[in-house]
């Protein structure tokens, strides 16, 4: 295919994609990528009656990751590598100076677990 038979059907392309959607004025919600979902730089995970409040936890590297536990008793967990002691009704925040995606796993209950991805 010729450089102008490309360029041709690339705009054709871009004009029938372009002639569907609405024009100004209209009440319809805005186009959404979910390619690249926002990602905050730091992350806060709660534990709540010996459960993480959510099981996956995505932050950027170069931010840090907040552990805030709200029970009577501290936890004792391993993210990644690193050893970390959360008091209890206390909290802890650790440096996320690397990208991969850790395991977050108590010592004394294994049934409490989550995965931090650092992109």
């Amino acid at each position: 295919m010729t450089r102008s038979k490309f360029f041709v059907r690339s705009f054709i392309a871009a004009l029938l994609t372009f002639s569907v959607l609405p024009l100004h004025g209209t009440s319809a919600a805005p186009l959404i990528s979910a390619e690249r979902p926002a990602v905050a730089l730091n992350a806060i995970v709660r534990i709540i009656d010996g459960k993480f409040g959510r099981a996956n936890i995505v932050a950027l590297v170069g931010g840090t990751l907040t552990i805030v536990n709200k029970d009577s008793t501290p936890y004792a967990l391993k993210v990644g590598a690193t050893k970390v002691t959360v008091p209890a009704n206390g909290s802890r925040t650790i440096p996320l100076p690397q990208r991969g995606i850790f395991s977050i796993i108590c010592a004394k209950v294994p049934a409490l677990r989550a995965t931090l991805t650092v992109k």
